[in-house]
């Protein structure tokens, strides 16, 4: 994933959003607050959630999970 390549060769599918997840994670540092507590400067986490659900899907799958249930239930319904 982390050549850029994709199957057929061309740039992979998500390759744009690790490219992105890589200079995020170059800013990135620990800043300890003032209670002592230590936190993320540069919260990446919103650019990490794209970048896995690029590679996994899971939530496109739990929502089709969830409109094929309401779509048998409806139909269900109609049929009584």
């Amino acid at each position: 994933m982390s050549s850029g390549r994709g199957l057929s060769g061309g740039v992979g599918r998500c390759y744009p959003f690790f490219a992105e997840f890589k200079e995020c994670l170059k800013t990135e540092s620990l800043v300890t607050q003032e209670d002592g507590t230590r936190k993320w400067k540069n919260n990446c986490w919103q650019v990490r959630e794209d970048y896995f659900e690029c590679l996994h899907a899971k939530k496109e799958w739990a929502m089709v999970r969830k409109v094929n249930e309401e779509e048998k239930r409806q139909a269900e319904i109609s049929a009584s």
